[in-house]
């Protein structure tokens, strides 16, 4: 019969997966922040959490985000932030971010890190704002960055800052953790928005989003 747990369960905590575990046993991984169990079966341990919209990091290798859709740009407007959803699968650091301009535009594109809103999961806190760089000749920018995370939801944050409005490389997708507030079917909202406060350096707080767009794509490096 099923048993009630009356305390919080401990489970033991390693840095790898033990060698003598039989089915059914459960462990957390220090190192990485994951929860794994035992099937019985030889191989690759089950994962049970958590997973997130980048669940598989490669070390040193470029992570997508969004993960999926058909390239494409999108016109972005002047001074708006556009927050973009990650959430690694385990703990981490981000150690470059990467974005294309397709269309230049004289001015810089600055890029930082917001932390989640635990009552709604919107853009909360700074955590990050890692600087600028130009945006007067098309390509892919990157900034060379060291940031811990932890297999939680975080927002990367892009806003083209300047005079001239440019292009950026997107992604023709839907993205389950950006939800709108009317019942939207025929646009892609992959990325709340935020108009007021992004035309220097970011603000401490990201503030209630204007809404949700097709944003622009990114790709980070974990290591």
């Amino acid at each position: 019969m099923p048993r009630e747990i009356a305390a919080p369960l401990k489970l033991p905590n390693v840095s790898t997966d033990p060698g003598d575990a039989d089915a059914g046993c459960m462990w957390y991984r220090t190192n990485t922040a994951e929860y794994f169990g035992d099937d019985g079966l030889a191989g690759r341990k089950l994962k049970i959490g958590p997973f997130g919209n980048v669940p598989v990091v490669f070390s040193t290798k470029w992570h997508s985000l969004p993960a999926y859709g058909a390239p494409s740009a999108v016109a972005v407007v002047l001074n708006r932030a556009y927050a973009i959803p990650f959430w690694p699968g385990r703990s981490t650091t981000i150690t470059g971010v990467a974005a294309e301009v397709t269309v230049l535009g004289v001015g810089n594109l600055r890029a930082g890190l917001y932390t989640a809103s635990p009552a709604t999961g919107a853009p909360n806190t700074l955590i990050a704002d890692w600087g600028t760089v130009a945006t007067g000749v098309a390509g892919v920018k990157t900034w060379t960055v060291s940031q811990a995370v932890r297999p939680v939801l975080y927002w990367l944050v892009l806003a083209q800052q300047g005079l001239v409005a440019l292009s950026l490389r997107s992604r023709d997708t839907w993205d389950p953790i950006v939800s709108d507030d009317t019942p939207v079917l025929n646009a892609n909202r992959n990325t709340y928005y935020r108009d007021t406060g992004f035309g220097g350096a970011f603000p401490a707080s990201f503030g209630t989003p204007d809404g949700s767009v097709q944003g622009p794509s990114a790709m980070l490096q974990l290591t």
